[in-house]
């Protein structure tokens, strides 16, 4: 099984590199055909780095139907490469031709214009609630990269959408891959048919590198915008990337809900703070976040992105009559043991197997309200911790701060990083 840390996280530099990437055909996932709809299925994607290319791929991959039929992002360079991976990779499936790819910052909205069934949201999570607004208001079905906002203001506007998208009956799926994967399915199955008890409590490791080498401010290059450069580097920024915390560790989030029954905290606390990291950029590189449910039960999520160190991804939920761990190997230990035993699956691969059998099947689903309300706990971590305060999640709905400057140009100074410090935050 793969690191969630790889296959979309890095954008593929040469085409060499990610032929090998691209080739990766799900295990056992692969359809035989379309089965009620024979007609093809085009699919835009808005955001070609690692993310879209490795999240069309899949779809590719799901449903011999489909193709490529649009493309956009912010570079030009980076449509050259998409063009050239997904043209040796798939052949003519790729059937996005010059006057099917935009660039700039207004190019999601040219590729929403086109004639595009799905659309692969993987561009950073700033932009996400103002691009689903507009793609659900265009009527198109939507993969969309976890996690779905920066702030409490873009997740409120991500739950309108919701709302509007359900009225449509649009199929949104989304990035949590873990909900995808046979092992995890089965695990949380156990749990929750009560043969566990009641869960108490919940503790999360999340040690891992920098998803993207921190790049010194002296590698920057001359004539280089600042929005330019914060773009190409997009994980360094808190209101681009939302900062660990939110961006990475809302897998470990959405496991401490999936083990609580989906029921959200009521608060938070913690610490954390920069380490290791020197780059001109604001996020921190760890924290230490406890979250509390009504019950007095509480939630325990540790994490870093450190070089030269430990690395471990787990999730522990105790409960009272053993100890359930996700997400890798999955086992229960208990009077009575259990461990996955079945057929291996790739979750990347399975989510888009799942998109084009409801689109196929003309059957709804849809995940956005799900996906809004765990990066709403994320944030509320992130918040906690960087104000060194104890969060109610009551309170921290009526923040109506943003953390994306007001005008946005390619040309835009930006204001220098300001790192948060708790007590003065």
């Amino acid at each position: 099984m793969r690191s969630p840390s790889i296959h979309r996280r890095h954008f593929l530099k040469t085409v060499a590199g990610a032929a090998g990437l691209l080739a990766i055909a799900p295990l056992l996932q692969q359809a035989a055909e379309p089965p009620n709809s024979q007609r093809i299925l085009k699919i835009g994607i808005v955001g070609c780095g690692g993310r879209g290319l490795g999240a069309a791929a899949d779809a590719l991959h799901a449903d011999p139907g489909t193709v490529v039929w649009a493309l956009a992002d912010v570079f030009d360079e980076r449509l050259t490469a998409a063009e050239q991976l997904l043209t040796q990779q798939f052949g003519d499936r790729f059937q996005a031709p010059a006057e099917r790819r935009f660039n700039g910052l207004e190019a999601y909205k040219k590729l929403l214009e086109t004639n595009v069934d799905l659309v692969i949201l993987a561009t950073p999570p700033a932009f996400r609630p103002e691009m689903l607004a507009a793609a659900v208001k265009a009527n198109k079905h939507l993969y969309v990269e976890k996690p779905v906002a920066v702030d409490v203001p873009g997740v409120l506007s991500v739950l309108n959408t919701a709302r509007i998208a359900r009225s449509k009956q649009l199929v949104i799926l989304d990035g949590f891959c873990w909900r995808y994967d046979a092992a995890n399915i089965a695990a949380h199955e156990q749990l929750s048919s009560g043969t566990l008890g009641k869960v108490l409590t919940f503790d999360a490791k999340y040690y891992t590198t920098p998803p993207k080498s921190p790049l010194a401010l002296s590698s920057r290059p001359p004539g280089e915008s600042d929005l330019s450069w914060a773009l190409r580097n997009w994980t360094a920024w808190n209101w681009l990337s939302g900062g660990q915390f939110v961006e990475q560790i809302c897998h470990s989030v959405d496991g401490m809900l999936w083990s609580f029954g989906e029921e959200l905290p009521i608060a938070a606390k913690g610490t954390g703070g920069r380490a290791q990291r020197k780059d001109d950029g604001d996020v921190w590189d760890h924290y230490d976040v406890y979250f509390e449910y009504a019950d007095g039960r509480e939630a325990h999520i540790s994490c870093r992105q450190w070089n030269g160190c430990h690395g471990e991804i787990a999730d522990r939920t105790t409960c009272e009559k053993g100890t359930l761990h996700t997400p890798y190997r999955p086992h229960i230990q208990a009077q009575r043991r259990w461990r996955y035993r079945g057929e291996p699956t790739d979750m990347y691969a399975q989510t888009h197997v799942e998109l084009m059998r409801h689109i196929r099947e003309g059957t709804w689903k849809q995940t956005l309200e799900a996906a809004a309300n765990k990066t709403l706990v994320a944030i509320l971590g992130r918040e906690a911790a960087h104000t060194g305060k104890r969060i109610l999640l009551e309170d921290l709905k009526k923040n109506t701060t943003r953390l994306m400057p007001e005008k946005l140009g390619m040309d835009s100074k930006l204001p220098p990083a300001k790192i948060p410090v708790p007590g003065r935050y």
